[in-house]
């Protein structure tokens, strides 16, 4: 059986406007290779936004909302309440 590629869009289907892509670029830029400053999460969300804009993605604002208001949720730093990517505790198989 070959390898599939990984899904690195939570809550929405990667396969379309070629969102797999740009999430795996956010992902990368802030979540996976261990964070940074607010900024830079600021800066990874508007890269994700202008991704999907460029692929004429119709949920570019809502995911620049979501990933602006609950990113922390998912990937934090900062060490309060937990450190690290809280998505793969909640969700084993992500």
């Amino acid at each position: 059986m070959a390898d599939r590629e990984r899904d690195y869009c939570l809550f929405m289907d990667g396969s379309r406007h070629n969102r797999n892509a740009g999430c795996r670029a956010h992902d990368n830029a802030y979540g996976i290779y261990g964070g940074g400053t607010e900024r830079d999460r600021r800066a990874a969300d508007l890269a994700l936004f202008r991704h999907m804009r460029a692929n004429r993605d119709p949920l570019a604002f809502v995911v620049l909302y979501f990933t602006t208001v609950y990113g922390w949720f998912f990937f934090n730093y900062h060490g309060r309440p937990w450190r690290g990517q809280l998505v793969r505790k909640l969700f084993r198989r992500y």
